[in-house]
Order: structure tokens, then sequence, then C-alpha cells
């Protein structure tokens, strides 16, 4: 693939990857620390929720130290450049996750699934276009 020419754009999931690891107990001071320093590196789209995504704090995938909104809150007013995204995989994030984050100033929404299981996102997709989100599924 070339990508000479192409214009790319730096999507970092450390904020919600990184979550597993820290068995989702990061700090709002360590979520906002590397938020601003991602942000201060010229990274234009960081990813910030649970490791599992909008709606993940269950028994099933782990309980954080805050909500989702929290980290939200804490890290979109400190941006200066660089726009929040979200992941939300269906079946675990629901169209009410997807609103708030959207009201917060999530900009982007991730949504993921397994190849077989792409159906289950369109209510997703659509909805987070329907609110002018940039959209990835």
């Amino acid at each position: 693939m070339e990508l000479r020419g192409k214009r790319i754009t730096v999507h970092d999931m450390t904020l919600r990857d990184g979550m597993h690891p820290k068995r989702h107990l990061m700090t709002l001071e360590q979520m906002k620390t590397i938020a601003v320093g991602l942000d201060e590196a010229g990274i234009p789209l960081i990813e910030v929720t649970h490791g599992d995504g909008l709606g993940g704090s269950s028994v099933n995938y782990g309980f954080p130290a805050h909500t989702d909104e929290e980290y939200l809150s804490a890290v979109i007013p400190l941006m200066k450049q660089a726009r929040v995204s979200a992941l939300l995989l269906p079946g675990i994030g629901t169209v009410d996750h997807l609103k708030r984050a959207h009201e917060l100033g999530v900009s982007t929404l991730r949504v993921a699934t397994h190849c077989t299981e792409a159906d289950v996102s369109e209510q997703h997709i659509g909805y987070a276009r329907k609110l002018g989100m940039d959209t990835v599924g």
C-alpha cells in the first residue's frame, strides 16, 4: 500500500486499551496527564473510555475507578487541539451511552463488532451519524 500523498489520522487508543493492564483503575489525574501529553504531542484523535468501551463497567468486564462520564468530563475540556473519541461495542454499550458521550463532547465514535455480527452495529452507526459524529465501524 502506497501512503505517499495520502492523508492519515493518528487515532491513539492508549487511554482506552491501556485500561486493560491497569485493571480499569486509571485515576482521573493519570487520564488527564496522559491526554494532555498526547494533545501537546499533536495527536489529533484520542480514544477515552473503559477498556471495553462505553458501558463496559460491569461484573463481566471490570469495574473502573471512575465512570466513562467522569473520564470524558475530565479530559475533553483540557484538549486544545485533539478531538476525543469513544469505543462502543454493541451489546455492551447502548444508544443511551452514545447520546451521553456526544453530550459530553465526544466527536468520533468507533463501533466494533465481530465481522459475523456487523448487522448489530447498524443502529449505533446510524444514530452517531444522525448526531453529526465522525463514525468508524
